[in-house]
C-alpha cells in the first residue's frame, strides 16, 4: 500500500469518526430539548439511554400503615393462643408436684420401711411431706421397736429430694412456675392427707382437683395399689 492510500484511509476513517460524534450529539441534544426535569447527569447514561427515575429506595404511608395493621392482626390472633399455652404449662407443674410427692413418699416408705405421710391443703395451696419418726431408736441387740415407742413417735419433715437443703414443702403462692395455679379439693376418704405405709399402700384413695383459670385437672389415687393417675 503507498503512502497516498495509507492518507485517503486515515482521512476516511476521521470522517467516520466525525459522522459518529455528530449522531450521538444530534441524539442527545434532541432526547435533552424534550426531557429538562432533571440534570443531564441524572438522566442519561453515557450511551445515551435514559436512566429509570422510579427507583424507590423506602415505604410509602400507606405501605407502612398495611404492615402496622398485618402486625396488629397477628398480635390480636396470636396472644390468647399463647396466655392459654401458659396457663396449662402452669397447671401441669402443679399437677406434677402433686404426683411428684404422692410417689416420692410411697417409694420412701417402701424404702425405708417407716411410714410417710403427705399433707395436701386446699387453703392454702401447699403440700408437705413427712416421714414417720419413732420416739427412740433400736438399742443393744433389738430388732424392732416396743408398740409403746412407735406409737410415741413423730411425722417429721423430710427434704426436697429435687431441691437439696430444703424441706419437702412446696408453697403454690408466689411461685411463678405455678402461677394461677389453685388447689381447689383435697378428699383422701373424709381428710386432706394421705399415710403410706411400709408395704407401700396408702391410708386410703382419693382425689386432688387443681385449676388455673377454666382449665382443671384432677390428681387421682388408688385406694388399693397407691398408683397415681391424671385426669384432664
Amino acid at each position: 500500500m503507498g503512502l497516498g492510500d495509507k492518507k485517503s484511509g486515515i482521512i476516511v476513517a476521521f470522517e467516520i469518526a466525525d459522522n459518529n460524534i455528530l449522531e450521538y450529539a444530534r441524539t442527545t441534544y434532541t432526547m435533552i430539548s424534550t426531557d429538562r426535569s432533571l440534570p443531564i447527569w441524572q438522566k442519561y447514561s453515557a450511551s445515551g439511554r435514559k436512566l429509570n427515575q422510579e427507583t424507590s429506595t423506602g415505604f410509602t404511608l400507606l405501605e407502612t400503615l398495611i404492615v402496622l395493621l398485618v402486625l396488629g392482626i397477628v398480635a390480636m390472633v396470636s396472644l390468647p393462643a399463647l396466655h392459654g399455652a401458659l396457663e396449662d404449662s402452669h397447671l401441669s407443674a402443679a399437677a406434677s408436684e402433686v404426683v411428684n410427692a404422692l410417689e416420692f413418699a410411697q417409694l420412701t416408705a417402701v424404702s425405708s420401711g417407716s411410714k410417710t405421710r403427705v399433707t395436701i391443703d386446699a387453703d392454702t395451696d401447699t403440700i408437705l411431706v413427712e416421714q414417720f419418726m419413732p420416739a427412740v431408736g433400736l438399742l443393744g441387740n433389738e430388732t424392732q421397736l416396743n408398740e409403746s415407742n412407735v406409737e410415741g413417735g413423730i411425722f417429721v419433715v423430710m427434704g426436697n429430694p429435687l431441691n437439696r437443703g430444703t424441706d419437702y414443702n412446696i408453697s403454690f403462692a408466689g411461685a411463678n412456675q405455678f402461677a394461677g395455679a389453685d388447689i381447689t379439693s383435697v378428699a383422701f376418704g373424709t381428710v386432706y392427707l394421705v399415710v403410706f405405709v411400709p408395704q407401700g399402700a396408702p391410708s386410703d384413695g382419693g382425689a386432688v382437683s387443681l385449676t388455673v383459670s377454666s382449665r382443671q385437672v384432677v390428681v387421682n389415687l388408688d385406694s388399693l395399689s397407691g398408683k397415681v393417675s391424671l385426669t384432664v
